[in-house]
């Protein structure tokens, strides 16, 4: 377990467009200051022990049929951060919004809506 670090986000994906354009919004919300960027689930576990972050987004293309057990090991390793799946299709979002204790965030969210949610997320998060 690891102690979070203000202004620290991690960012697992295996997209390069995503990373670069998630990246660049998650760092004009406050109070995010510096994103990780990792490409798997060995990095991600080591991010999160490195940062701890205040927020985690995992593209749930990365994890595949491990995405439950890989949502279990990041609670564990930081139980305080505030994590977001973001979900590649209609079918997948509803099955990770009844199963996941996770938020869930559909892929081509408008970013100016994106960005309100995760800044209303976090300020209800780091408050709470």
């Amino acid at each position: 377990m690891t102690m979070m670090t203000d202004g620290a986000a991690v960012l697992a994906t295996r997209s390069r467009t995503l990373a670069i354009g998630l990246s660049a919004l998650l760092l004009s919300i406050p109070p995010i200051s510096h994103v990780e960027l990792v490409p798997d689930t060995d990095s991600l576990f080591e991010a999160i022990e490195e940062n701890g972050p205040i927020l985690i987004i995992v593209d749930t293309a990365l994890l595949g049929a491990d995405l439950p057990e890989t949502s279990r090991e990041i609670r564990r390793l930081s139980p305080d951060s505030l994590n977001v799946l973001l979900s590649e299709n209609v079918a997948e979002f509803r099955e990770l919004v009844y199963h996941s204790d996770d938020t869930v965030i559909m892929k081509g969210t408008e970013p100016a809506r994106l960005a309100r949610t995760l800044e209303f997320l976090l300020n209800d998060h780091i408050v709470a």
